[in-house]
């Protein structure tokens, strides 16, 4: 899951999107100025996103624990837990299907989900990815599609059951392999979602994935895969200072294209635990990756990792340390992510993300904002923010700003272009109302008459507003 990443110059989009819509006419969409249409692509990707049927926006961790070692701690209560630290869709524990007592386990895991409004990623030896040689090159051996068969006999049927975990991070010589088994899994079970993991972008690391460009290796896992949502795993954003930032943020647009592309959404795995030379992440960074992964369209997070389990490495400060035991982290995890499905619930699920922008600098080849009929400024113009703008399957439009400061409060408001525009928020009930938003600082009307809406945003504070 974590490797160092290499720095390199920030990449200039300005042709290549121009390329990239003409090649595909849906990003004509993005800023588009109508309403009423809403094209297929970004219709599939809501549908999917839809079918994932969770109520809330998905929120899951890495496990690594299993049966073997830690049944124990698997009870109801740290299940109850997972739903008191905001989650919706946490990894199971691994196990052994030979065990009856495991496969017992696993059933009452699910049970203690349902129970609580959560689905569980299984974690099945027999669902994972496999491969076996054959003449120089890994293929799918004969016996996995019987395995995928009596996994989904024993458990396919469990209402709590979100899909089995193919695996994690496929390179050149398993990546057919590894497709294959997410094939497999959806062929057996269309109503489950295989989760399967790729790599992350960085330069030079397209031989390594067996792709010539970054899109192709996406697009093939869709194609060959038949895949459901797309994953991948990028810590850099954790590096000292904004080290990381470009690398983050190409990440998380390379992604959302492909998921427009091709219809389907994405989830992005964000850091909860330091290692290596990324740092703890405290209240406002967790926060700010939080934020910043649902402003560029995703539609899960997943975080690494939740369990210690033993000392290792420099591995420090997990929401669950290795005497089991919750961190600040693990408080501070809870407060950002009951606060968010509180406040929005599944709203995020619902909504395709189409134009992402920055502002004063823009990161990861992404846009810097300017006026359109949404938006028509952003004030003042160096406040360090990113305003993305949303739409559901009806056509309705959103906003939302996020201050991309880790450590400084901001003064910052927006003005609606349309001079009759009327704006909606959420309260902390989670109900959509006429009115400022929870972080609002009030609101006025410009010379021209237009809606100013201000705030005071602390570190990594959002403003959400549906805009009519």
């Amino acid at each position: 899951m974590s490797r160092p990443y290499r720095p390199y110059p920030s990449f200039r989009p300005s042709a290549f999107l121009r390329a990239f819509a003409l090649a595909f006419p849906l990003v004509a969409f993005l800023s588009s100025t109508s309403a009423a249409e809403v094209p297929p692509a970004v219709k599939a990707m809501l549908a999917k996103s839809a079918s994932f049927n969770l109520g809330k926006y998905p929120i899951s961790f890495w496990s690594y624990t299993n049966l073997n070692e830690h049944a124990d701690h698997m009870t109801e209560a740290e299940v109850a837990e997972w739903a008191d630290c905001g989650f919706t869709v946490p990894m199971s524990p691994s196990f052994d299907p030979a065990k009856p007592e495991q496969v017992a386990h696993m059933h009452k895991l699910l049970d203690w989900a349902h129970v609580r409004g959560m689905k569980l990623i299984l974690c099945d030896p027999r669902c994972g990815a496999h491969w076996a040689d054959q003449g120089g090159k890994l293929v799918v051996p004969p016996g996995y599609a019987d395995g995928v068969r009596a996994a989904v006999k024993q458990f396919g049927d469990h209402p709590a059951l979100f899909g089995f975990l193919v695996g994690d991070e496929p390179d050149a010589a398993m990546k057919d392999a590894f497709f294959e088994c997410a094939r497999i899994q959806k062929e057996i079970a269309p109503h489950l979602h295989p989760f399967a993991n790729l790599l992350p972008f960085f330069p030079g690391i397209e031989s390594r994935a067996g792709t010539d460009t970054w899109p192709n290796y996406l697009d093939e896992f869709y194609r060959k895969g038949n895949a459901d949502l797309y994953s991948y795993d990028c810590y850099v954003q954790m590096n000292p200072g904004q080290s990381g930032w470009n690398d983050y943020f190409q990440n998380l647009r390379l992604n959302r294209e492909a998921a427009l592309r091709n219809g389907i959404p994405f989830w992005n795995t964000d850091l909860c635990t330091g290692h290596y030379n990324y740092r703890c992440p405290n209240y406002y960074e967790l926060r700010w990756q939080f934020n910043t992964t649902v402003a560029a369209g995703a539609h899960g997070i997943i975080w690494f990792f939740y369990y210690q389990r033993a000392p290792e490495a420099n591995y420090r400060f997990a929401p669950i340390d290795e005497n089991w035991n919750h961190t600040q982290t693990w408080d501070d995890l809870r407060h950002v992510q009951k606060t968010f499905s509180r406040l929005y619930g599944d709203l995020f699920t619902r909504l395709a993300a189409t134009r992402v922008t920055f502002n004063p600098v823009a990161f990861g080849g992404g846009e810097k904002f300017t006026p359109d009929d949404l938006v028509a400024r952003i004030s003042p113009d160096t406040s360090p923010v990113m305003l993305t703008e949303f739409v559901d399957a009806q056509g309705r439009r959103y906003v939302m700003l996020v201050n991309l400061s880790m450590t400084d409060n901001t003064r910052v408001s927006i003005t609606l272009t349309n001079p009759k525009a009327r704006y909606f928020s959420w309260n902390w009930q989670g109900k959509e109302f006429e009115g400022p938003s929870y972080s609002s600082n009030g609101q006025s009307r410009d010379d021209h008459g237009l809606l100013v809406l201000d705030h005071f945003l602390s570190p990594a504070q959002e403003a959400v507003y549906r805009i009519e």
